[in-house]
């Protein structure tokens, strides 16, 4: 059986596959593509990983282009994981 690593994010839950790392002599998670296969949230916010590229409708707080969706003023970070919810009204389920 597979390790994994279970992330409930805002009500969505996500079973990431672990892959231990020799050289870095940890388990890596192995994020599935998000992009590819959407995750939305009960309340139908978008799943999303804090480094994909910004889309067209990112902000900043200070007005600068956002390079990822870590740095966009609409991402809720979840905390301990690169995933985070896309809180954009155009990213919505439904």
């Amino acid at each position: 059986m597979k390790r994994t690593r279970r992330h409930d994010i805002e009500g969505a839950v996500l079973d990431v596959p672990l892959r231990y790392d020799a050289k870095a002599r940890m388990d890596i998670e192995e994020y599935p593509d998000l992009m590819e296969h959407p995750l939305y949230t009960p309340a139908g916010e978008r799943v999303m990983l804090t480094i994909e590229d910004a889309c067209d409708l990112g902000k900043t707080a200070d007005g600068v282009k956002c390079i990822d969706c870590g740095s966009c003023i609409y991402y809720r970070q979840a905390p301990d994981s690169l995933l985070g919810v896309c809180g954009h009204a155009k990213h919505r389920c439904g």
